[in-house]
């Protein structure tokens, strides 16, 4: 997949001029390691894009995205799984495409169930969220907003004098 494309039927984040924007986008095999490996490149990237390695936001995102992983893997058996990881200003959005058109529910699981509460994790977590059919089967996402105390320097995303991108005092 080429890193810049744009996924139909989503809005895509739009930058303004001052801010950086970074993308990493990655095919795994449908597999349970999937998981590990998904965890170990969002937080790699996010990392390597400003944000603090000790944040509870990055924790949260790197929760969201093996949890999303997680369901394409032992819900659906996908032989591949797409990932897309997007930093735009403060705003750090994952994707996480499968080959099923079928939609998982939030619903809440029994008290000695073992498995169904990676949405319910993924809703706590997450600013925005959702699920939507493509043409080729699903893609989940999840969005978060960085606040500024998790980024190393506010000036790495073009941010300035402590400013949130609508000029507000963070």
């Amino acid at each position: 997949m080429d890193v810049d494309e744009q996924f139909p039927g989503t809005a895509p984040l739009v930058p303004e001029a001052h801010m950086e924007t970074h993308r990493h986008s990655f095919v795994l095999p449908g597999e349970p390691h999937a998981v590990a490996d998904t965890r170990h490149r969002v937080f790699g990237a996010l990392c390597r894009w400003g944000l603090q390695a000790d944040s509870d936001v990055l924790h949260s995102i790197e929760l969201a995205a093996s949890e999303l992983v997680t369901n394409a893997v032992k819900h659906v058996g996908s032989k591949h799984v797409s990932v897309d990881v997007q930093l735009c200003g403060r705003l750090v959005r994952i994707d996480v495409c499968d080959a099923s058109h079928e939609l998982p529910r939030l619903a809440l699981p029994g008290a000695v169930d073992e498995s169904g509460r990676g949405l319910i994790i993924v809703a706590a977590l997450a600013t925005r969220y959702d699920v939507e059919l493509t043409p080729t089967g699903k893609r989940c996402w999840a969005e978060f907003e960085v606040p500024l105390q998790a980024l190393r320097s506010p000036n790495h995303l073009g941010l300035t004098d402590a400013r949130t991108p609508e000029g507000k005092v963070g």
